[in-house]
């Protein structure tokens, strides 16, 4: 899809709108128009033979302060069975194979034993670690559930289909909603990790990460809107969510969830674009970052702004706090 980019929006880096339950309207605006840029800039810097050193120093303290310690082991485990499952039910390209189960939750294993854990806080830093090891545990068990669920979302289908990128237009909008479904061009992937908890003598204990029993949670319904996005943009594909961890799988689908209905879905991206058109009129009204920033207000205390402290001094520094 061609799209022409309004001047305003050239003017701030914001190419595209995306899920706005993803996070809030100051994070989304901080991230496309302060972190990208400066995180291309530094790159490219990096990439340069003959720039300046004090451009090397500072592209490498970009990089730092804006890619360093932003994962979780739960985050890089749920890539990890996401790309297990792509070896074991997407033929590769140039032979046409795939792996067994079993081979694809091995390479899973591999690949968050690659995983470093965040190190800006020693609690943390060791929470983290404790959870990369569990996770390692678990990840044969949920790559299987995955599969199984996957399997039985997209039984109906002649091949299975996994990343899919949409750049479209929503209704009233100027700029188009960015997506990408994991599977099948209108499902998503979703795996559930054991919790840490202290007994009554302080010892760490693994409490099962739970499925959920419908959509109509806080966390669940932000995916609710992610795959509305899906629905919006593929041509009204009916949605799917399958939800996996060590134990067991569950699959949501129009059939069996309300929030996945047509009708439903409908209201979700009315909302939706709204959200988009208003962050498109602040776009409009601010002549340049600075003036855009001052529109919005971030709300550190929000799990969206749960990011290392030179991440969160930026951002403070940028609001003036």
């Amino acid at each position: 899809m061609l799209l022409d980019t309004p001047d305003w929006a050239i003017r701030h880096n914001y190419f595209h709108h995306s899920n706005p339950r993803s996070k809030d309207r100051a994070k989304n605006i901080f991230e496309k128009v302060h972190v990208r840029p400066k995180v291309r800039w530094a790159k490219d810097i990096l990439r340069t033979d003959d720039a300046a050193k004090s451009d090397y120093i500072k592209a490498k303290v970009i990089l730092d302060t804006f890619t360093k310690n932003r994962g979780s082991a739960a985050m890089a485990a749920g890539r990890a069975v996401q790309d297990a499952c792509d070896l074991h039910l997407i033929p590769d390209d140039q032979f046409g194979q795939t792996l067994s189960v079993n081979e694809a939750a091995l390479v899973a294993q591999d690949t968050l034993r690659k995983y470093q854990p965040i190190t800006y806080a020693v609690d943390l830093a060791n929470a983290d670690k404790a959870k990369q090891e569990k996770y390692i545990e678990e990840i044969p068990q949920v790559v299987e559930h995955a599969i199984m669920g996957l399997k039985e979302a997209m039984s109906g289908d002649n091949r299975i289909i996994g990343e899919t990128e949409y750049l479209e237009c929503l209704a009233n909008c100027e700029l188009p909603h960015n997506t990408l479904p994991d599977y099948g061009r209108r499902g998503d992937l979703k795996t559930k990790w054991s919790r840490m908890t202290k007994n009554k003598k302080g010892e760490t204990t693994w409490a099962k990460g739970s499925l959920p029993s419908s959509l109509s949670g806080m966390f669940d319904m932000n995916n609710v809107y992610q795959v509305a996005g899906f629905y919006a943009c593929n041509g009204r594909q009916p949605p799917f969510l399958v939800y996996a961890n060590a134990y067991d799988y569950k699959v949501f689908d129009q059939n069996n969830t309300p929030e996945l209905k047509p009708d439903f879905l409908e209201d979700v991206i009315r909302d939706i674009a709204m959200q988009h058109k208003i962050t498109e009129n602040i776009l409009r009204a601010a002549d340049c970052k600075e003036d855009l920033l001052g529109l919005v207000s971030p709300d550190f205390n929000a799990i969206y702004w749960q990011e290392p402290p030179e991440y969160i001094a930026e951002a403070k520094n940028i609001w003036g706090l």
